[in-house]
């Protein structure tokens, strides 16, 4: 199934009532540093402070609508999809069990937790998580919600651009932080070929990269990277590895002192905090990795959740 402008408009209708229209501001600081007539839009401030909360609404409230009494549910995420995901679990009262990798944040996990929750937190990694949960699914545990390769999630991610042209319609391009390519897709989608579109992913994780080179899903071993959030593989035939390749939307790559830079930049700059995947467009602006894209330049800032000591460490280096 393709996602289509159609599919993200019915997505905002539906989820308006659940989530936050976030602030989209011109980056001052950033704009003066780089010479770039600069935008940010924040994610960071949305509700469970990331992006995910609008796939998560969109998937949920869509089942809700096929079956009121929604079945268990099974996911894996590196932190903000299952934390948007168990909010949104919480309040339409399934059951939830997320597989999440151990060495997840603590600023994540700890927000995971609530009535109707199960958490297994002994994944070696998220490709580990991702592959128990759809085991799990399988074997008839419930039904699995994917953080990035699901038509819903991918429509509702897509939201937020929707948002973006509507305040800023002079916009020319739009920068997304890209994992598994939900929001990519779902960005683009919403874009419909009225703004430029392109995903940065940090050189540590060259998923969709490869990818796209090779013209299929390749298997990849994730290096390091602050921008934990989107480190891992993607399922074998993603539907958002499709649609971005469809739709030839360029992935180009930020390099870890840069994703490191991002959060510290955003900060010095603008007096804004988000976590290392949530400010790597900013890192690819300072990298000069978008140095091909017309102004003005919208920058998605996908999210806050990052641990304080981890904060403090970047803003001290």
């Amino acid at each position: 199934m393709l996602v289509s402008l159609a599919h993200v408009q019915a997505a905002a209708h539906r989820i308006a009532a659940h989530i936050r229209r976030t602030p989209l501001i011109h980056a001052d600081g950033l704009s003066e540093a780089t010479g770039r007539d600069t935008w940010l839009k924040l994610e960071s401030l949305q509700r469970t402070r990331a992006f995910k909360r609008r796939g998560a609404c969109n998937a949920l409230l869509s089942l809700a609508e096929r079956d009121p009494v929604l079945p268990p549910l099974v996911t894996a995420s590196a932190g903000n999809h299952g934390v948007a995901l168990s909010s949104v679990a919480r309040e339409l009262g399934a059951r939830l069990t997320i597989f999440v990798p151990r060495d997840a944040p603590r600023a994540k996990l700890d927000r995971l937790r609530g009535g109707g929750i199960t958490i297994v937190a002994d994944c070696v990694d998220y490709d580990e998580a991702e592959s128990r949960a759809l085991a799990a699914a399988a074997a008839g545990d419930g039904v699995f919600i994917s953080a990035y390769n699901h038509p819903d999630v991918i429509a509702g991610a897509g939201t937020v651009a929707l948002e973006i042209l509507e305040d800023l319609p002079e916009a020319a391009a739009i920068v997304v932080p890209t994992g598994g390519g939900g929001l990519l897709a779902g960005v683009a989608a919403a874009a419909d070929g009225r703004v430029a579109v392109v995903g940065v992913e940090p050189s540590a994780n060259q998923a969709f990269t490869q990818a796209l080179a090779a013209g299929h899903t390749t298997t990849i071993v994730p290096g390091a990277s602050l921008a934990d959030g989107l480190l891992g593989n993607l399922e074998q035939d993603a539907l958002t590895f499709e649609l971005v390749r469809l739709g030839r939307i360029p992935v180009h790559l930020v390099p870890e002192p840069f994703v490191v830079e991002g959060v510290r930049a955003l900060f010095a700059h603008e007096r804004l905090v988000a976590e290392g995947a949530g400010a790597i467009a900013i890192g690819a602006l300072l990298a000069g990795t978008l140095v091909h894209l017309p102004d003005p330049l919208v920058l998605l800032v996908t999210g806050a959740n990052i641990d304080a000591p981890t904060l403090a460490r970047v803003l001290g280096s």
